[in-house]
């Protein structure tokens, strides 16, 4: 391996002097520059998650932030169509005239008595500033 550069990651100086030694091959401070890079296990797990958060952050950026107690009502079963309405601050009158609907019938829905057509339900998504999927 004569000529061969290598980047090690995570490892101690000794080790890492021992392994290039072994192989006769040059350390380098940049990864770019290297031939062959060396890691411990620890230090690629840590690389992974790093690399996880960050495309996790990509994906959600700009998505809307919500309290943790709308998170907990929602995980706790309560109807994701109340929960969303009073986190906007509209009481029921108020969303039926928005979306058009009878007040008596949104409370159905809302407590679960009747079921939404997709149409309605998309509806009330709309009104909310939600997805579809989030009245489920």
């Amino acid at each position: 391996m004569s000529g061969t550069k290598i980047h090690f990651i995570g490892l101690g100086t000794l080790s890492a002097q021992a392994i290039a030694a072994e192989l006769q091959a040059q350390t380098v401070e940049e990864a770019e520059k290297a031939d062959l890079i060396v890691t411990t296990p620890a230090a690629l797990e840590e690389m992974l998650e790093d690399t996880a958060a960050t495309a996790t952050f990509q994906v959600t950026r700009g998505q809307e932030a919500v309290p943790i107690e709308v998170v907990d009502r929602l995980v706790a079963g309560e109807s994701p169509l109340k929960v969303w309405r009073e986190y906007r601050g509209l009481s029921q009158r108020a969303l039926a005239e928005r979306t058009g609907l009878n007040f008596a019938y949104l409370s159905q829905i809302e407590t679960g008595t009747r079921k939404g057509p997709v149409r309605t339900m998309k509806k009330l998504a709309e009104a909310l500033g939600l997805e579809p999927d989030d009245l489920i």
